[in-house]
C-alpha cells in the first residue's frame, strides 16, 4: 500500500446486482456489479452507461442492510456503506450503495473487518514514522555550541576571529533551518534550537 491510495488486486469478495433486471435477462443485464481487494472497493454500475469507481476501504466507517419482502425471498439485499466524511468530499460522495446483493452480512462483516484492519496498519504506520522523526529530531536537536574561550590578554584578537565565530554560528542556523524543512525538527524544537544558539 502506498500512502493510503488503493493498489491491491487480491480480491477478497466479489458480486454482482442480483435485481429484478438480472433475473430477467438470466444474468446477461447486470445494473451494478462490485469487487472489494484488501484495500478498495471497486464498483461498476449502470446499464447504458457505465460508471466506474475506487474507493479505499479504510473510508468506510458504518454499513447498513436494508432488505424488502421480495430481496428477502431471493436472498439479497441493499448495502449501504458510510464513507468517513472527513474525506468523502475527495471521492465525490459519503455513502455507497451495494444493492441486491448476495449474502449482504457476510459482505457487510467483511468490509468493516479489512476497513478496520486498513486503518489500524495505517495508524501504526504514521505512529512509527513519528516516532523515528521525532527521534531523529531528539538526535539532531543536541547542537553542541563550541565554548568561548577568551584570547589571551597579551595578544589582541585579529579582526578575522569574530567574523570567523559569527561564520560558525550562522552554518548551525542554516544546519537547523535545513533541519526543520526536511521535517526532522518541529517549529518548537526548531525554535528552541535556535534560542539555545543565539543566547
Amino acid at each position: 500500500m502506498t500512502e493510503m491510495h488503493p493498489e491491491s488486486v487480491n480480491v477478497l469478495w466479489s458480486g454482482s446486482s442480483q435485481d429484478l433486471t438480472s433475473i430477467a435477462t438470466g444474468g446477461r443485464v447486470q445494473t451494478g456489479s462490485y469487487t472489494v481487494t484488501e484495500d478498495a472497493i471497486r464498483f461498476a454500475s449502470g446499464v447504458i452507461s457505465t460508471r466506474e469507481e475506487i474507493i479505499p476501504i479504510w473510508m468506510v466507517v458504518d454499513a447498513d442492510i436494508t432488505q424488502h419482502i421480495t430481496q428477502r425471498m431471493r436472498g439479497v439485499g441493499d448495502l449501504t456503506l458510510r464513507l468517513d466524511p472527513a474525506h468523502a468530499g475527495r471521492f465525490g460522495q459519503r455513502v455507497l450503495q451495494l444493492l441486491a446483493i448476495e449474502n449482504p452480512a457476510a459482505v457487510r462483516d467483511l468490509i468493516l473487518r479489512q476497513a478496520n484492519a486498513v486503518r489500524q496498519y495505517w495508524s501504526q504506520h504514521y505512529y512509527q514514522r513519528d516516532v523515528e522523526l521525532r527521534r531523529a529530531g531528539a538526535v539532531s536537536t543536541n547542537v553542541v555550541v563550541p565554548a568561548v574561550v577568551p584570547a589571551p590578554v597579551t595578544a589582541p584578537a585579529p579582526a578575522l576571529e569574530p567574523a570567523a565565530a559569527a561564520g560558525d554560528l550562522m552554518a548551525q542556523l542554516v544546519r537547523l533551518g535545513e533541519m526543520k524543512t526536511a521535517g526532522l525538527l518541529t517549529d518548537e524544537e526548531f525554535t528552541a534550537a535556535k534560542a539555545k544558539l543565539l543566547a
